[in-house]
């Protein structure tokens, strides 16, 4: 885990849309989306649950 993984994911948070938080972050939207994907392996948990173009957090 790095302190980019954890900034992306605030911003994901604020934003509730993967390229509205990419465009934000001035990252493209896939890597933002291995990012946080990267993120939730290494801590064994979903943090988002992807419906399509909206994302909601989960309790974790």
């Amino acid at each position: 885990m790095n302190l980019n993984q954890l900034y992306y994911f605030k911003e994901l948070a604020k934003e509730r849309q993967f390229s509205k938080a990419a465009k934000n972050l001035y990252i493209s939207q896939p890597s933002l989306s291995n990012s946080i994907k990267s993120l939730e392996k290494e801590l064994n948990c979903q943090l988002i649950n992807r419906n399509g173009g909206q994302i909601t957090l989960t309790e974790y």
